[in-house]
């Protein structure tokens, strides 16, 4: 098989380079980010736990970048923060200072990072700043992330710290047993964030 500059090896994923990835990038405005990255091939190796495609958001937006630099002509895909924030219709205006106020992170990222977390976000049915108030759960940069989250469900949300500060437990097995099936978590620039289902 005659592999694109940006083919990935593990996954024997074609993907699109060079102007055919602009040009599907320009005729694809109206699709998330997701989407587009899905789209374009840019496929990581390992699937979410229900089987989906993961995106690989990094290859992605590397080949557009690469694409750019050899193509000076092209329109630019990178718009700055407040073009992105004014072009949002009041509901995503809303659901992001929503995400904002919870994440103060959020101030320190490109309008694409935001874009994306946003695209994330509705693949997991968050839409309205209400819904992203009522499922936010937690958020942490620990390589541990689901253990944490099931001590911190258990002993800040459940209240069960006087029921179980005698126990061993195994947070994780906590986790993987009793409470994922519950929660959606995104995985997003290095943090790793708990939104109960809605």
């Amino acid at each position: 098989m005659t592999t694109l500059p940006h083919s990935d090896v593990s996954t024997r994923q074609e993907r699109l380079a060079g102007n055919e990835l602009l040009d599907y990038v320009k005729a694809t405005s109206d699709f998330t980010y997701t989407r587009r990255c899905l789209g374009a091939g840019y496929i990581q190796a390992d699937k979410y736990e229900d089987g989906t495609d993961k995106p690989a958001f990094t290859d992605f937006f590397e080949a557009i970048i690469d694409a750019k630099k050899a193509n000076d002509e092209w329109e630019p895909l990178t718009k700055s923060g407040a073009d992105w924030y004014d072009d949002l219709s009041d509901e995503q205006k809303e659901l992001y200072n929503a995400i904002e106020d919870m994440c103060p992170e959020f101030t320190k990222l490109d309008a694409e990072q935001c874009q994306e977390f946003m695209d994330e976000l509705d693949d997991i049915g968050i839409t309205t700043s209400e819904q992203f108030e009522c499922a936010y759960m937690y958020q942490t940069a620990a390589h541990n992330a689901e253990a944490e989250y099931a001590q911190h469900y258990c002993e800040e949300i459940a209240c069960m710290t006087d029921d179980i500060s005698i126990l061993v437990i195994d947070w994780q097995a906590t986790w993987d047993y009793a409470l994922k099936y519950d929660v959606n978590t995104i995985e997003f620039d290095g943090e790793t964030y708990f939104f109960q289902n809605l």
